[in-house]
């Protein structure tokens, strides 16, 4: 899917802040901010934390610092505090999260520290894509931690993709002289080497290429590693090099990326520090990481690729074992910075360039559907014809399980308290959450809007007054998907002819705040994949398929169409697919696969 794009800047935006958040209380995270904070090697650029202050009044002392610690507030178009605290030195903190408890220890894993790390990084998330901070910079936090406090996302990076609503993203790790992309992240060995796919690979390509252009570099030359010793040896040693890695390879230079490879992942990097290439792809975790942590975890930085805002973040974990102590060094945390300043440079320039007419130095991928037809994101509707399900909350440990990170429900079906219910769970596990509208007049569809804005919802789907709706949503960071076309009735109705639904597709993309489009094409009775590939074609934002998906050759056409996504929802809890084993697990893998499949017949690519 492609993801949002960055939200429109306003003209003090080199006055807005980075958001650093604290990381785990129990971790060095308040430490080595303590110590950034007195660091004259720290960009010249605003900042606040994300955080608490009582923990950051506890690392100041514990490091020696002779800074204050100054609270701001957050009065929706502004932080009240925020020039006065850097003007005079203090760490600007903008409280989040849970009230830390005063029986927390240093260096231990902790459910309560790891609830508060996770509140801080989804604090900065909303602010992020709601445009308010320059970019995202966080400090460490522990795994165990988190799924202590019941979050099922290995770490930052995923947490991250899963709100912005990617499936296009990698991690980066570079220091001043290495850059490494890795193609899969925290997984275990044989899950990395399954990864290993033609879709995996070419886009860590694509995403390393537009890196490095976005850092500046015109020709960026990617290196690609093999995944067996001496990259298979000619098949001597295992065929993926041969049969998955050097087409992907071949695909990227025929859209003008400069790659090469596979290359012995035992010089690769030798080859890349010494001026070869500009950037390494890596096949695992490990593979990558190792030689850049070895010339030193103190100058390496951790960027996520594929987001709509900046991300980056510091090389190292949580340290628990000098948690405390005032020993920690901030050099990853000034780099994180260093590089999240450099990159919002560079962004800048090319937003200004797109100004001027220059062209873009990082290119979008293709979306038009003679291009590799992306795999539209799966979203989960916890819906019966049109309503919440009783039992929404009841199932939703079975669809995270399953591995759906996109889940929605309606505005009818439940009372408030138990959408809030809904809506908070789906979030605290890390999951993107989507609220679509059933409205059948404006005061009904302004009610389901206040609604999404209390419930916290990351997107709004639905209804067909974005005039009404738009300003509510305004300073939130809701993403707004509304309906094309003229929808009526109660299951929705889509009416109109295809060219009525197009231009009415194209006034609302056009609308400031209206970040894609949800399109009832299974609710249309005319040509539905011609519906599908003339509404996304004839916009440039995310068009969303929903109605009624209850078969394969209508998830076929929405692959086929270049739909960012499609819903589904009363099929799979009626078990229409057709799943080897009865039960809404099996029905939610069946879909996935499904979806996998279509992507790889449609784009040529075999198993």
């Amino acid at each position: 899917m492609t993801h949002p794009s960055l939200p429109a800047l306003p003209a003090h935006h080199h006055s807005l802040p980075f958001a650093i958040t604290m990381g785990d209380p129990a971790g060095i995270g308040p430490e080595i901010i303590a110590k950034l904070a007195q660091d004259i090697r720290r960009p010249p650029v605003p900042y606040m934390v994300i955080g608490n202050t009582a923990a950051l009044h506890k690392a100041v002392r514990a490091v020696g610092a002779r800074c204050a610690v100054q609270p701001v507030a957050d009065c929706f178009d502004r932080f009240d505090g925020l020039a006065e605290a850097l003007a005079q030195g203090a760490i600007p903190v903008l409280p989040a999260g849970p009230p830390l408890p005063h029986d927390l220890a240093p260096g231990q894993v902790d459910a309560r520290a790891g609830a508060a790390a996770h509140a801080y990084v989804q604090r900065a998330i909303d602010l992020a894509l709601a445009g308010r901070v320059r970019g995202i910079v966080t400090a460490p936090i522990h795994k165990l931690a988190l799924r202590a406090a019941g979050i099922t996302h290995p770490g930052h990076t995923e947490i991250l993709a899963a709100r912005a609503g990617t499936r296009d993203f990698a991690m980066m790790l570079a220091n001043p002289e290495l850059r490494v992309v890795l193609v899969s992240i925290h997984v275990a060995l044989s899950d990395a080497i399954a990864a290993v796919t033609p879709d995996n690979e070419l886009r860590a390509i694509r995403l390393a290429h537009a890196a490095c252009r976005g850092l500046g570099l015109t020709h960026p030359r990617v290196a690609v590693a093999g995944l067996n010793p001496h990259a298979g040896e000619n098949g001597l040693f295992g065929d993926q090099d041969q049969q998955v890695i050097a087409p992907a390879i071949a695909a990227a230079r025929a859209e003008g990326i400069d790659a090469s490879g596979p290359w012995p992942g035992d010089t690769v990097f030798m080859r890349a520090r010494r001026g070869d290439f500009e950037v390494v792809v890596a096949q695992y975790h490990d593979q990558g990481l190792i030689p850049v942590k070895y010339l030193g975890v103190e100058q390496g930085v951790n960027i996520t690729l594929g987001l709509p805002f900046i991300r980056t973040s510091v090389d190292h974990g949580t340290a628990f074992d000098i948690a405390g102590t005032g020993q920690a060094s901030a050099c990853s945390l000034v780099q994180a910075l260093q590089y999240a300043a450099a990159m919002e440079g560079t962004a800048s320039k090319a937003r200004a360039a797109d100004v001027t007419g220059a062209p873009s130095p990082t290119p979008e991928r293709p979306r038009h559907p003679a291009a590799a037809a992306p795999r539209p994101d799966f979203i989960f509707m916890l819906t019966r014809q049109d309503r919440t399900v009783a039992n929404a909350l009841d199932l939703l440990p079975e669809v995270l399980a399953a591995g759906v990170r996109h889940i929605g429900f309606k505005d009818v079906g439940l009372p408030l308290p138990g959408l809030q219910q809904l809506a908070d769970a789906i979030r605290a596990a890390g999951a993107v959450s989507y609220l679509e509208v059933v409205s059948l007049d404006e005061a009904s569809e302004t009610a389901s809007a206040r609604a999404a804005v209390g419930l916290g919802v990351d997107v709004l789907m639905g209804g067909t007054r974005p005039d009404a709706v738009l300003p509510l949503l305004r300073g939130t960071p809701i993403r707004y998907y509304p309906f094309p076309g003229t929808v009526t009735g109660h299951p929705s109705v889509l009416g109109g002819s295809i060219a009525d639904i197009v231009a009415s597709a194209q006034r609302m993309a056009a609308l400031e705040g209206v970040h894609g489009l949800d399109l009832l094409a299974y609710r249309f009775a005319g040509d539905v994949p011609t519906l599908i590939q003339r509404v996304c074609a004839a916009v440039d934002k995310p068009v969303v398929i929903a109605g009624s998906i209850d078969r394969a050759e209508r998830i076929e056409a929405a692959v086929a169409g270049c739909a960012a996504g499609l819903t589904v929802g009363t099929a799979a809890l009626d078990g229409v697919f057709p799943a080897a084993t009865p039960g809404l697990t099996a029905q939610l893998h069946c879909i996935r696969e499904l979806l996998e499949t279509t992507c790889r017949e449609q784009n040529g690519v075999k198993r």
